[in-house]
């Protein structure tokens, strides 16, 4: 699986160091990797989520986490924004989540589905609901990485939004029954990258 790397640490100094720093270093891969040239919109919401990423993950002690940025998924054009990679606080064993990243303003629930969202200036729409998106990546990297074969519960997904989906009745989409069980804040996700 290609993805641009960096320990928490590394990632707290490129964003401290300026956006353009980061956002130069992903750019270069995702050219590499035979994306092309990333668009101005993309470049905005890497330089609003993972300054505040990294900042988050040296806040709660989680320096030594890798950050694995663009994570391409084997066999397939599709990219998680982020794979977080360490050890699990409890159990000592290896630890991952799966992030999508949303930059949006708004979005709302596309006609009566419970799984599509209408997001206000989105090149497509409708959109998949993050959470499922999210779960998406998290099944299809347990069913493809034999790593994971004997321990599923080593990959948890999480998807972060800036502005909640509601529903008819009031609820946010992002909670049961459009929110899978492994979208929820896993509790004990990974701490460092050693043991």
């Amino acid at each position: 699986m290609q993805a641009l790397r960096r320990s928490a640490v590394e990632l707290v100094a490129e964003t401290t160091a300026g956006p353009s720093v980061v956002e130069e270093h992903l750019a270069r891969f995702l050219y590499h990797e035979g994306v092309g040239r990333v668009g101005e919109a993309e470049r905005r919401s890497w330089r609003a989520s993972l300054p505040v990423l990294a900042h988050d993950l040296r806040e709660a002690g989680l320096g030594g986490v890798q950050v694995l940025m663009e994570a391409r998924l084997p066999l397939t054009s599709k990219r998680a924004d982020v794979i977080l990679a360490g050890v699990h606080p409890r159990t000592g064993r290896h630890s991952y989540v799966v992030l999508e990243l949303k930059q949006w303003s708004g979005a709302r629930r596309w006609e009566d589905s419970d799984v599509l969202v209408d997001v206000p200036g989105a090149p497509y729409r409708p959109s998949l609901h993050p959470a499922l998106q999210v779960d998406g990546y998290v099944d299809y990297l347990r069913d493809f990485l034999r790593v994971l074969a004997d321990e599923p519960d080593a990959m948890r997904g999480l998807r972060t939004c800036t502005t909640p989906v509601r529903t008819p009745s009031g609820t946010c989409a992002g909670s049961s029954p459009v929110r899978g069980p492994r979208c929820s804040p896993a509790s004990g996700g990974p701490t460092s990258t050693t043991g």
